[in-house]
This record gives C-alpha cells, sequence and structure tokens, in this order.
C-alpha cells in the first residue's frame, strides 16, 4: 500500500512540476523578442558568417510572408523568408554596433493560434562622430504554427505626421 502511495506521489509531484515550470506561451513570445533583439543587435567588426547565421535565425521566427508597416518610410510589403533575410543584412550594414533591445513588451493572446504584441523598440548605436539613442513603438502580430510562435507582421507606431 505504501509503495503505491509513494508511486501515484512520484507521478502527481512530476506532472505538477511539468506544468509549474513548462513555458507558457507568453512566455515563449517574450523569449522570441529577446531572440530577436539579439539576431538584430551588431558589435564593431562582426564577422561575416557570424552576421549571416544571425540573419538566417532572424528569419526562421518570422512566419513566410512577413509583413512590415513603416509609414513614414512608404514601406508597406510582405517579405519572403529570403527577402527578410536581405533586408536584415542591410540594416545590419546601416547600423553597425547597433545593440536593440524590447522595452515595456504586452502581450495579449487572442486565442490559441494569434497573439498581438506592443513593444517599445530601442536602439543604442554609434555613428562615426556620435553615439544615439532611438525609441520605437512597435505593433507585432505572432501566429502559432506548428508548436511555435512566429512574427507575422511589423507596424511601427507613427506619433507624428510631417
Amino acid at each position: 500500500m505504501n509503495k503505491k502511495f509513494a508511486l501515484y506521489a512520484a507521478i502527481l509531484l512530476v506532472v505538477a512540476g511539468a506544468v509549474f515550470f513548462w513555458p507558457s506561451d507568453e512566455k515563449k513570445i517574450k523569449s522570441n523578442l529577446d531572440s530577436l533583439a539579439e539576431y538584430c543587435s551588431s558589435e564593431n567588426q562582426e564577422p561575416v558568417i557570424t552576421t549571416l547565421q544571425k540573419a538566417a535565425l532572424a528569419a526562421k521566427l518570422c512566419t513566410a510572408p512577413c509583413t512590415v508597416h513603416i509609414a513614414s518610410f512608404n514601406i508597406d510589403r510582405a517579405l519572403s523568408h529570403k527577402e527578410f533575410t536581405d533586408q536584415f543584412l542591410m540594416m545590419k550594414k546601416r547600423l553597425p554596433n547597433t545593440m536593440f533591445s524590447f522595452h515595456d513588451s504586452r502581450i495579449d493572446i487572442a486565442d490559441e493560434t494569434k497573439a498581438a504584441v506592443t513593444t517599445t523598440l530601442r536602439l543604442d548605436g554609434e555613428t562615426i562622430d556620435e553615439k544615439f539613442t532611438d525609441a520605437y513603438e512597435i505593433n507585432i502580430a505572432v501566429e502559432k504554427k506548428d508548436g511555435d510562435w512566429l512574427f507575422s507582421a511589423f507596424t511601427v507606431v507613427e506619433f507624428m505626421k510631417k
């Protein structure tokens, strides 16, 4: 009798531990945001192979196609993984030695397969003669595909129009 009770108690503890420590959908999305920020960040003299690896990993965090909307630059298009990677590489070339980070992220999970993220993207970097810090509010659509939460659309929120 005691052996059966001990076995049931052990099984119950394992199940409770798995449920308690299993990452929630919100934590998975937050982890993908952190990974995206890491992949977008670049160091001075970053090796080309590292840059290519980061671009490929960033593209894997997105659906194909992934929509990008930036009204101030008249950008509103769906990008394939290849186009996303190409744009990513051009961005890293234009912004060497720049750190990306997401702050004040609010994740709203609409249902089992769709979520929306509102976050502030912060860029800290330096040009040849000065340092800069920029911040942008971004709305991100997220979709669950094959068990993974992937970014499907990025929209920069415009505060003022010229």
